[in-house]
């Protein structure tokens, strides 16, 4: 068993460099914006939000992303399944098992409680063509998956959930090289949450959120590094 400091949570959001701060507000500010102009479900709104926090939380190292993580997945698997892209369905119902995976995972190798990463490690050599095989075999099982509910675009869609899965996965075992993986995730959701918005009666706000992820994911690349370091 491991210990975990009951204040953890608020412990994570201690110590962040200014800019950090403010590049949070920041993409709180524009997903408040973003529902603002576009008023459609507060449900929405407070799972954009999660997912902002829970990002940044990433980038960070600390282990509550989890947490906001999966409040997040909760409501936009729902309303990926509302608006019928089935691939975010999959996606966020992995999610939801792996923030409960994670969460763990990263508690029991701190030995303060804390959760934080600090033994980052990166992807090198042959290790990229096993993170690749993985990557491939997954999309392969949620093609299939995704044919079975027919799915509009299951090949894209496909594509969208696999990477972003071996992203999760190589993020609970604190691999730094998992921002390649969520940086290809983030834009293939762009187009499929740009897409639902226009043909779907989608929501913008969650296209916004893909937005400020994408950025996020370049932040986490660079400051993972640093952790390394």
């Amino acid at each position: 068993m491991f210990e975990v400091h009951s204040n953890f949570i608020i412990n994570d959001f201690k110590g962040w460099q200014r800019k950090n701060y403010l590049f949070l507000f920041m993409m709180i500010f524009v997903q408040l914006v973003a529902f603002i102009c576009n008023p459609s479900s507060w449900i929405t709104l407070v799972g954009g939000l999660s997912g902002i926090i829970c990002v940044n939380l990433i980038a960070q190292g600390k282990a509550s992303n989890y947490i906001f993580g999966f409040i997040s997945a909760l409501i936009i698997g729902y309303f990926g399944f509302k608006t019928r892209v089935y691939a975010e369905v999959l996606l966020q119902s992995f999610y939801i098992i792996m923030d409960i995976t994670g969460l763990y995972a990263w508690l029991k190798v701190s030995a303060d409680g804390s959760g934080n990463v600090t033994d980052v490690k990166t992807l090198k050599g042959i290790q990229w063509l096993y993170a690749g095989f993985l990557w491939l075999m997954i999309g392969v099982i949620a093609y299939v998956t995704l044919g079975f509910v027919n799915d509009a675009q299951p090949l894209l869609d496909a594509v969208t959930f696999s990477v972003s899965a071996t992203g999760m996965l190589l993020m609970i075992k604190r691999y730094q090289s998992q921002f390649v993986f969520w940086l290809l995730g983030n834009s293939f959701s762009l187009v499929l949450w740009f897409r639902a918005g226009t043909h779907a009666g989608g929501d913008y706000a969650l296209f916004v959120m893909y937005c400020m992820y994408t950025l996020n994911s370049i932040y986490g690349m660079i400051h993972w590094l640093k952790l390394k370091k």
